[in-house]
């Protein structure tokens, strides 16, 4: 399913366009229908685009014990990739080039 999703993803975006994603990077141990993606089946997914992943959020159960007693705390350890639960993705088509002849 996830490839069919990827598939019309990239059929319907123009050639000039964009597919803007935000989706989990680890698996949650306390649900396990909610399962994370890795980059390498990202790239599997979108095979020949350009692909920039950030990773981003902060673990939910570190901002829900932080969050009430400080905020900057939360905001600093945001910025700790290894405790980001989530990618924030880019996906580009790669540009075929046209050349004409003079």
């Amino acid at each position: 399913m996830k490839q069919q999703i990827a598939s019309e993803m990239l059929r319907v975006v123009k050639s000039d366009g964009l597919v803007l994603g935000y989706d989990y990077h680890v698996n949650n141990p306390w649900n396990t229908d909610v399962r994370g993606i890795k980059r390498q089946e990202i790239s599997q997914l979108f095979p020949g685009c350009r692909i920039q992943l950030q990773r981003i959020t902060l673990a939910p159960p570190l901002v829900r014990l932080l969050a009430p007693y400080s905020w900057l705390a939360c905001y600093l350890l945001g910025k700790v990739p290894w405790l980001c639960t989530h990618y924030l993705g880019v996906i580009r088509k790669e540009q075929t080039k046209v050349f004409h002849r003079c």
